[in-house]
This record gives C-alpha cells, sequence and structure tokens, in this order.
C-alpha cells in the first residue's frame, strides 16, 4: 500500500533516473496521461493475432496487460477491447505493435500505451501465449514486473529492484527540489550544476 501511495507521487521520468528501464518508443494514446502502475499480466503475440491480446482480459483485473506484438503496424487492440477492459478492472494496456479507434479509446479515458497507431486490423487468431517472458520496447518482462506509465512514457520495475528504486527516487526528488530552490533565488541552472 505504501508503495502505491509512493508511486502516486513521483512520475517515469523520476523512475528512469533512478534505475527503472524505459520501454523504448512506447507512447501513451492521452498526450495527458497521469501515472498508472501495477503488475505486468505478459502476452506473446504477433501483428496479425488479436485474439490473444483480447482473451488476456480475462486475466487481467487490476493488472497491466503489456504486449509484445512484433512492434508492427496491424492493430492487435482497438475500441472494443478497450471497452471489455475497462469494464473488467484492468488497469491499462501497454503495447510493441500498434493500435487503431483512437477516439473511441480518448473518449473512455483507458489507459492505452503503443508504438503506432493504424487502422487496419489483424485476425482472432489465438496463437500466443500469456504470463510469459516478453521483450516490449526492447525490454525483458516477466509476469509480474511492476509497470508504470504517464505522458512521459512507460517503464518497468523489476520486482527484486522495486525498494532499491524507490530510495534511489526519494534522493533524485531531494536533490531536485534543491536545485528548484536555488533556481527560484535567482541561480542559474548552469551555474547550480558547474557547467
Amino acid at each position: 500500500m505504501m508503495l502505491m501511495r509512493f508511486l502516486k507521487e513521483v512520475s517515469v521520468p523520476n523512475l528512469c533516473d533512478a534505475g527503472a528501464k524505459v520501454l523504448k518508443d512506447i507512447k501513451p494514446i492521452n498526450q495527458n496521461q497521469r501515472i498508472i502502475f501495477g503488475e505486468a499480466i505478459t502476452v506473446k503475440t504477433t501483428s496479425n493475432d488479436w485474439g490473444t491480446a483480447v482473451k488476456a482480459i480475462s486475466y487481467g483485473r487490476n493488472k497491466i496487460i503489456v504486449i509484445d506484438a512484433e512492434g508492427e503496424k496491424t492493430a492487435i487492440w482497438g475500441g472494443l477491447a478497450t471497452l471489455n477492459a475497462k469494464l473488467k478492472g484492468v488497469i491499462a494496456v501497454v503495447i510493441d505493435g500498434s493500435v487503431r479507434d483512437v477516439e473511441e479509446i480518448n473518449n473512455l479515458k483507458f489507459p492505452v500505451f503503443s508504438k503506432y497507431n493504424v487502422p487496419n486490423a489483424g485476425k482472432p487468431l489465438d496463437m500466443g501465449e500469456i504470463n510469459v517472458p516478453i521483450v516490449c520496447g526492447g525490454e525483458l518482462i516477466n509476469p509480474g514486473d511492476i509497470i508504470v506509465g504517464d505522458c512521459n512514457g512507460v517503464a518497468v520495475i523489476e520486482r527484486c529492484k522495486i525498494n532499491e528504486i524507490i530510495e534511489n527516487v526519494k534522493s533524485i526528488k531531494k536533490k531536485e527540489s534543491d536545485i528548484r530552490n536555488k533556481i527560484m533565488r535567482g541561480m542559474d541552472l548552469k551555474d547550480i550544476l558547474r557547467l
């Protein structure tokens, strides 16, 4: 519970500075996305198979569905999947691949992060795997890893490194606060940093 309270007060950049791994090229559909976090339920599929992603919704309550769809430009997620996920209590969806129905996703106010937005979709093949190690945004993600996303992007924290990263963030935020106070008192950032 304390971890959840702490994560509400930080950003993905704070966490990346502290050692969390950024998922490269994965961006929020909503440019004003507030911070979300939760345990990963992983999906490994192809860019032509949206069936496995939809199937994962049934196992995603209070979790973030993280999908390796080979980073390709065929949508494996859209408006109907978003509606279903929201109603089933999924926290968010992160896709190394493509989504469509962006306006519908935004209207539902459900956090979706992806590499691409495209209009064309794959098929309901259901030939992938759920809750296996995957690579998303260039990083290895295991089921149960902590995923954090906001308007800046998405990061992953290995469970065994949570306490270390929390301590690092506390230290970074104190240092940034000190620097901010000096700037507000009229100092130049270059002088504070001795550049």
